[in-house]
């Protein structure tokens, strides 16, 4: 099979035309999302202010209830004083007749519903029928009001059945004979008593009540059936009961003990719900406490009509959006099948395109499944400079040229098509990598052949990449091409012949490595799978431990394994994701620091790498300075570590950044140094407070003698210039004895130490050792 069809594709004219409808689509979906958003941004601005009316209304109605309350109060202590003044201008023949006289003055209606009368005389306590009352059992309040000498509201007390339906004032009957104070008790829900207009504000609540400090309820003012709710109940329970949240009711409680009015936003078995509260109080006493609880719907019914008409427009609205979007999203894909099926032939040349080129290979490779195939592309070297300088005609007749060339070359079950931008794609079968070059290299030849028959004189050759079906790498001919494509493109690969290269299995092994890298990358950071490692480093001279060096490992947890940094670190370098790890790392550096501080464990000093690409960054020392500063690290107790390869990049860029870093209480580092071009200019030119030698300086050269004398002479240089001086890879003894001896004053490698997780460092610390 060929691939050489008629030519039935629609005008190229139309393309321009249909991106614009693209992006005049795109538009208005945009401009939708937009108003839907804004509508949106709005509504939540209106549910607040609809929440907070409700609230508003809420507290109005608890303070209105409030307000009822304290009025009582205010009223039955007039009561109460009338009552002592009566009782002081009385004249009575002895006690027993005082005492008949106030039983009677207490039941007359114009003191109010007086329940009970207690007096005392010279610190005894009586019943009106002269009984003497056992004070012991009096309570605390009342004793205390007693002492002060004073008319006051004692507040909701129990009477002499023990339980809360009165409410207690104190009278004090001054140079009286026959008593010093008595204690007049009134029923509670008398001195609640509400008019109808009041009782009508609590009708749009779901319970509205007077209660005690203690949460014992004493007037129900309204209450829904459903909440079966009885005078002297517990609030408090009743709250716990509705919300199942212990926090909220003792806060609740808390509110009412200390006579404030406050309210809450709760949410009741999916209903938004308002509790409030006001309290009575008297000499910083709550007396009596009005509570409510509202649902928010109830108290602006209009509010929420308003709120839920303008959510159902905004669902319709975005419904239609929805059905449009999803109408002209299939109209787009039957018009671009409708498309497809006409541009599977390439307008100019009457071949192929890619899509067409595969869907046929696809086809010819399923019915020969015994055979093996190749996939190959070929390019023209130097295209777009043919094409712009002998202009289209001379092109087209290059690419007119090769399209009849592969259509006389190809074989039963074989085709090509033509891709774009001078390249081909072939499906040839073979029977062995010999024959398969021999053909692809006939090609060349013919190609080159062609050169000398151009009218002006084009040299044309040809290169590309082969991906052959032998080793079953891949199943979709679309992923061919793509490994034929990086076969070609692959420079660390030498030719296989002339210039073509084949797609093999170390290529493909790193392919497929760098692919689950950069697929897993941002996920793995998402799922902390990145792991810092700690290091530690060692004062040989001073014979103590001197920081660490965070590092970075991969886990993978399928495997339940690291991947080496020079795996992933290399790939993350190209494609900048290198920022968002180095950023990573420093965090959880800050991180650990930190919580050592806070829960004072052993700490030193923490050096942290930093990537040419990261230290490029427009926001590099921004980020590092104000992560610093959130996690309360002490200035110079972390240090940036440079690469030697970065340094001489661009000296006054590292020096400039080297500057600002030290300002904001950094300490910087050259790591590697000594595998560079130009370790002595980093010396001259950069302020840096640490180098780190390469482990080069301690491997053994040709001769020892001058090993000696080049380390001994970087030592010296670097403390000279005030730099401590830090030797990598120290593995043996003997490399410490000579390091000391030469002045290095730390040590950092397998011999003190090999990179740690967290947990192992800080054990580490707890039993460092001195060596």
């Amino acid at each position: 099979m060929k691939s050489k069809t008629s030519y039935n594709s629609s005008n190229s004219n139309n393309k321009p035309k249909a991106k614009s409808h693209n992006y005049i689509l795109l538009l208005a979906f945009f401009v939708c999302l937009l108003m839907l958003v804004a509508c949106f941004a709005m509504l939540a601005q209106y549910s607040g202010n609809i929440e907070e009316e409700a609230a508003r209304i809420a507290q109005q109605n608890i303070q209105n209830a409030a307000y009822n309350l304290r009025s009582g109060v205010e009223i039955y202590k007039a009561y109460a004083d009338n009552f002592g003044a009566t009782l002081l201008s009385g004249s009575y023949e002895d006690e027993q007749d005082f005492s008949i006289q106030m039983h009677r003055i207490s039941r007359e209606s114009r003191f109010g519903s007086i329940t009970w009368v207690r007096y005392y005389k010279l610190g005894a306590e009586f019943n009106v029928n002269d009984d003497e009352f056992d004070i012991s059992m009096e309570l605390p309040e009342i004793l205390n009001s007693i002492e002060k000498n004073e008319l006051c509201c004692i507040g909701a007390v129990p009477d002499r059945q023990f339980n809360l339906s009165s409410i207690a004032y104190c009278v004090p009957l001054h140079n009286f004979e026959y008593a010093d104070a008595v204690i007049v008790f009134f029923w509670v829900r008398d001195i609640a008593a509400t008019t109808e207009e009041f009782d009508k504000s609590y009708m749009n609540s779901r319970l509205t009540v007077y209660c005690t400090p203690e949460g014992e309820i004493v007037k129900i003012l309204h209450a829904e059936p459903e909440m079966n709710i009885r005078e002297y109940g517990d609030i408090y329970e009743i709250l716990r009961n509705e919300l199942n949240d212990k926090l909220f009711v003792d806060n609740f409680r808390v509110t009412i003990t200390n006579g404030s009015t406050d309210t809450y936003k709760e949410n009741v078995a999916g209903d938004d719900c308002i509790f409030t509260v006001s309290s009575v109080t008297e000499n910083n006493k709550t007396l009596l406490s009005s509570v409510g609880y509202y649902k928010s719907a109830d108290l602006y019914p209009t509010g929420y009509e308003i709120l839920r008409a303008i959510l159902g427009t905004l669902l319709v609205f975005f419904i239609v959006v929805i059905v449009v979007t999803l109408f002209v999203l299939i109209q787009r894909i039957i018009t671009r099948r409708r498309h497809a099926a006409l541009t599977d032939t390439n307008l100019v040349l009457g071949s192929y395109s890619r899509s067409k080129f595969e869907s046929a290979s696809s086809e010819i490779i399923s019915r020969n499944k015994a055979t093996m195939f190749a996939v190959v592309v070929i390019d023209i070297n130097h295209f777009s400079y043919i094409h712009d300088q002998f202009g289209m005609e001379t092109t087209v007749k290059i690419l007119k040229y090769l399209e009849l060339l592969y259509s006389r070359i190809l074989q039963l079950d074989e085709v090509y098509g033509y891709a774009d931008n001078g390249r081909f794609l072939l499906l040839l079968h073979y029977r062995d990598l010999k024959t398969l070059e021999q053909r692809i290299y006939s090609l060349v030849a013919l190609a080159s052949e062609h050169s000398s028959q151009m009218t002006d004189s084009v040299m044309l050759s040809l290169l590309g990449g082969v991906y052959t079906t032998e080793k079953n790498l891949t199943s979709s001919v679309s992923k061919m091409v793509d490994l034929a494509i990086e076969a070609e493109n692959a420079s660390r690969f030498p030719y296989d012949f002339a210039q073509f290269r084949y797609y093999n299995e170390m290529l493909h092994s790193s392919a497929v490595q760098n692919d689950y890298i950069e697929l897993h990358m941002e996920s793995a950071l998402q799922n902390h799978d990145f792991k810092v490692f700690y290091q530690a480093k060692y004062n040989i001279l001073e014979k103590r431990p001197d920081g660490c060096e965070a590092l970075v490992r991969w886990y993978n947890p399928e495997l339940d394994e690291y991947m080496q940094p020079d795996v992933f670190l290399p790939l993350f370098e190209a494609n900048h994701f290198i920022v968002k790890l180095d950023h990573y790392v420093f965090e959880q550096v800050c991180l650990y620091i930190e919580d050592a501080v806070l829960n004072g464990l052993p700490l030193y000093p923490v050096s942290i790498n930093a990537s040419r690409i990261t230290a490029t960054s427009r926001d590099f020392v921004s980020f590092y300075t104000e992560t610093k500063k959130k996690h309360n690290i002490a200035d110079d107790f972390l240090t940036i570590e440079f690469t030697e390869s970065f340094a001489y990049e661009d000296y006054d860029k590292l020096r400039e950044t080297v500057n600002v870093l030290h300002k904001n209480g950094f300490k910087c580092s050259i790591d590697d140094f000594g595998s560079g071009f130009s370790s002595y200019n980093i010396l001259k030119e950069l302020p840096m407070d640490e180098i780190k030698l390469d482990r080069f300086f301690i491997k053994e050269g040709f001769s020892p003698d001058r090993d000696l004398k080049v380390l001994s002479s970087i030592i010296s240089l670097a403390r000279e210039l005030h730099m401590k001086v830090t030797q990598e890879g120290v593995e043996h003894q003997d490399q410490v004895e000579l390091l000391k001896s030469l002045g290095c004053q730390v040590i950092q490698g397998y011999y003190y130490s090999k990179p740690l997780s967290l947990t192992d460092y800080t054990g580490f610390l707890d039993n460092s050792k001195v060596i």
